[in-house]
């Protein structure tokens, strides 16, 4: 499913979407709410919660050398379900930690939002993770694939892509301030069904909620986003972006 058209440089307008891509928008508004204040954390907790895991990992491994780091990511190392427990956990605090620094120095340095607008949906896809697009394919190699297969294989997630303008003031060079408007966008993401249920706190195996809204930057790699989703297109619609000086 891929909805929206852009007219002219950093102007969308969207074709009729789903009630759920409408609701990516109205959660990201919420979202807005810590972007504005420069709350990192907040936003973090934002965060679609398999690339939190794969951040958090990535400040686990540095333990400063290299040759293990190596070792622990090709599997040439052992480690127990306990020490895994603690690394994960070590990650996530040192990447909180670099979150709300972000934040502050954000502050300090005399940075200020002044808006942060949410668009109407540009575009949306509905997806499966990598389980599910195999299977897909090994049913259609046999013969026997369906609509219902395809849709229907125990998992669905759902990406939205939101625009966003981004209004920001602070001393420029020689101390004149300066106000600068960012238009880019975000992406929703939701996990819709999923195979083996909820745990007690009703979190999926993902530690997501079913159709809750999370949000990644869109300066994330979509390489990064294709590692989740590898269903997504090559010719992802995504609105313009740039900045100007704002007088």
């Amino acid at each position: 499913m891929i909805l929206g058209v852009v007219v002219g440089a950093g102007t969308w307008v969207s074709a009729a979407v789903s009630e759920a891509a409408h609701s990516a928008a109205e959660a990201a508004r919420s979202y807005g709410a810590a972007v504005r204040s420069c709350d990192m954390g907040w936003a973090l907790d934002y965060m679609y919660p398999p690339i939190k895991r794969l951040y958090a990992e990535q400040f686990s491994g540095r333990s400063g050398k290299e040759a293990d780091n190596a070792r622990r990511i090709m599997g040439l190392t052992e480690e127990t379900p306990e020490e895994m427990r603690k690394r994960t956990e070590a990650g996530m605090r040192a990447l909180r930690e670099h979150y709300v620094k972000m934040g502050k120095q954000m502050i300090s340095s005399g940075l200020k939002i002044e808006s942060f607008t949410v668009g109407e949906p540009y575009s949306e896809y509905e997806l499966m993770p990598p389980g599910g697009v195999v299977n897909a394919v090994k049913r259609d190699r046999e013969g026997r694939v369906r609509v219902d297969d395809l849709q229907g294989d125990g998992e669905r997630s759902r990406l939205v892509v939101l625009p966003t303008v981004l209004v920001v003031s602070g001393p420029g060079k020689d101390g004149v301030p300066v106000r600068v408007e960012r238009q880019s966008h975000i992406y929703a993401i939701r996990d819709e069904v999923v195979r083996g249920g909820t745990d007690h706190q009703g979190l999926t195996a993902r530690s997501t909620k079913i159709n809750k809204w999370y949000f990644v930057d869109g300066n994330t790699d979509i390489n990064t986003l294709r590692t989740f989703f590898p269903g997504l297109p090559l010719n992802m619609r995504l609105p313009g972006g740039g900045e100007r000086i704002l007088r």
